[in-house]
């Protein structure tokens, strides 16, 4: 299943997606950067509110969304891993599944 999400230049395939334009920043006081989509994966380091990062990727496991991310500030900038979506701010996406 391919799932396009109008206007957002994003195109969802088997519980993936890619993004064109995804400037985003970290809204939670520290959150943890994963190795994998996971809760159990390593922490790769700690990030803190307000760093900014740029997605790369989506995933869904479980209940839970996550945001791929590589750090563009903070004392993990340059590093990439996986945040939970909801601790992370992302451009408004628009799904229209017709």
């Amino acid at each position: 299943m391919t799932v396009a999400l109008a206007g957002s230049g994003l195109v969802a395939a088997a519980g993936t997606s890619q993004a064109a334009d995804g400037r985003c920043y970290i809204t939670a006081s520290s959150a943890n950067l994963r190795s994998k989509a996971t809760v159990n994966s390593t922490a790769l380091g700690v990030v803190y509110k307000n760093n900014t990062c740029s997605k790369t990727d989506l995933a869904w496991n479980s209940s839970l969304t996550w945001v791929k991310v590589k750090m563009t500030s903070g004392n993990a900038k340059g590093k990439t891993g996986w945040i939970r979506a909801d601790l992370v701010h992302t451009p408004t996406v628009d799904m229209n599944l017709d």
